[in-house]
C-alpha cells in the first residue's frame, strides 16, 4: 500500500508519499522494504505512483520515455501518459510479472502526475491521476480537483481540499502532508518513512526529504 497527497496553491504543487513496499515470500508472510516512488520528469513535473510493486518501474519507464521525447509542459505529459502506461502494463501482464497479488490492496495499480504549464496563465498548475483495478486496460482517468489523496482518505482528503479553497501557503501543505503520512504509518504498517515530498513552482522540480530511518526489513 502507498499513501499519497498532493495540492495545488497560488505558489505552485505539493506532493508527498511514504516508501514503504511489500512483497511476499513462498509462504505468504508479509516482508516491507523501502524504495523510491517519487520521481521529477524533466525539469517541471513529477510523476508518483502506487499500488503493485510494478508500477515504480513503470514510473521510471515514462520518466525516460518523457525526458527523451522532450515532453516538457504537463499538458504534452498528460496526454503521452495514459496511452503509453496502458501498453507497457499490457505488456507486463502479458509477461506474467507483478501479478502475484496476496492484498486486494496490491491489486490496484495508479499513477499521478503534476506540473507546470507553458502554456496557460489560468491554471499554471495542473494535477493528473490514472488507476487501474484487477489488471483491467486501458488505465482510466480520474477525475480529480485541486488535490488528492490516494488512496482515498476523507479526513486527509477534507483537509487537502479545504487548504487549496483558502489559498494556503505552499509550507502549510507539506506540513500537513509530512504529519499525515506520519500518522497513517503509526495506524497501518504498510505505509511507512522516509517520506518523500517535493514541490512544483515556476521555477520547477524540488525534492525536499526528510531524513527518517526506514524500518528493518519485515519488521514493522
Amino acid at each position: 500500500m502507498t499513501q499519497i497527497l498532493s495540492g495545488i496553491c497560488s505558489e505552485g504543487i505539493m506532493v508527498a508519499t511514504d516508501s514503504m513496499a511489500t512483497s511476499f515470500d513462498e509462504q505468504g508472510k508479509e516482508n516491507h522494504f523501502a524504495v523510491d516512488k517519487l520521481f521529477s520528469i524533466g525539469s517541471h513535473a513529477f510523476i508518483v505512483s502506487g499500488g503493485m510493486g510494478i508500477s515504480v518501474e513503470l514510473s521510471m519507464r515514462f520518466k525516460r520515455y518523457a525526458e527523451k521525447r522532450k515532453l516538457l509542459g504537463i499538458e504534452e505529459i498528460k496526454n503521452a501518459i495514459g496511452p503509453y502506461l496502458s501498453d507497457q502494463y499490457r505488456e507486463v501482464l502479458r509477461n506474467g510479472s507483478g501479478t502475484t497479488v496476496m492484498n486486494k490492496e496490491l491489486d490496484r495499480i495508479y499513477f499521478v502526475v503534476g506540473g507546470y504549464s507553458f502554456r496557460s496563465q489560468e491554471e499554471p498548475y495542473q494535477l493528473a491521476l490514472w488507476g487501474s483495478e484487477a489488471g483491467q486496460l486501458p488505465l482510466q482517468r480520474i477525475q480529480i480537483g485541486p488535490c488528492l489523496a490516494v488512496p482515498r482518505t476523507m479526513s486527509g482528503e477534507m483537509r487537502l481540499f479545504q487548504m487549496c479553497q483558502r489559498n494556503c501557503q505552499l509550507l502549510e501543505l507539506i506540513e500537513f502532508a509530512e504529519e499525515f503520512l506520519q500518522k497513517q504509518s503509526e495506524a497501518n504498517r504498510q505505509i511507512g518513512p522516509p517520506f518523500r515530498v517535493g514541490t512544483i513552482t515556476a521555477s520547477g522540480f524540488t525534492r525536499m526529504d526528510r531524513d527518517q530511518e526506514p524500518p528493518e526489513n519485515g519488521t514493522r
